[in-house]
């Protein structure tokens, strides 16, 4: 479960679920999928709102709950609130439902901050950045980059999702002869 703004700047919430099977009759290594269940739009973000949210689609997903082994999620207070965050409110209906920060947000976090406190990494990204948006600011700018562009075309990232800049930089990286 994650939340971020769409393109209309409403607020989305993604639902996944990960299903692990530890035994189908042999002993064998445990077998995981991952699902996809849902964008759900919240006009509310506080902890009670998002696990009264998430209660609700497993519910319409027939998924039960008491049959949940593990809960991550990003490290904000709504969520992992002592008191009132979503692992808080989901663990007190099943203390097996155990919680785990999602390493993936921390380490965006530490990414984030390490470039903010290098002057070469913000140029760089910085750079990257105001390329996109004097290229997209217009169609016809948009229609020569297409034109000229061999592989992919530059890509604007989520401030929140670190490796959505990887795409950026790949698409400028394989327009250069080198």
């Amino acid at each position: 479960m994650d939340c971020t703004p769409d393109i209309s700047h409403n607020e989305q919430l993604s639902l996944m679920i990960y299903v692990v099977n530890m035994y189908d009759g042999q002993v064998k290594c445990p077998d995981i999928k991952e699902y996809f269940l849902d964008f759900i739009p919240v006009s509310s973000t506080t902890g009670l709102s998002l696990a009264n949210i998430l209660l609700d689609n497993l519910k319409k997903y027939g998924i039960n709950i008491k049959d949940c082994r593990g809960q991550t999620y990003d490290n904000g207070s709504n969520i992992v609130g002592k008191y009132q965050g979503v692992q808080t409110r989901i663990n007190n209906l099943n203390p097996r439902a155990f919680f785990t920060p999602c390493a993936s947000h921390n380490l965006n976090l530490v990414l984030r901050d390490s470039v903010k406190n290098s002057v070469q990494a913000s140029t760089f990204f910085g750079t990257i950045q105001r390329f996109y948006t004097i290229f997209a600011a217009s169609t016809s700018r948009w229609d020569i980059l297409q034109k000229h562009c061999e592989f992919s075309t530059v890509k604007k990232w989520s401030e929140t999702r670190w490796e959505s800049r990887v795409n950026s930089v790949k698409a400028l990286r394989y327009q250069l002869k080198i």
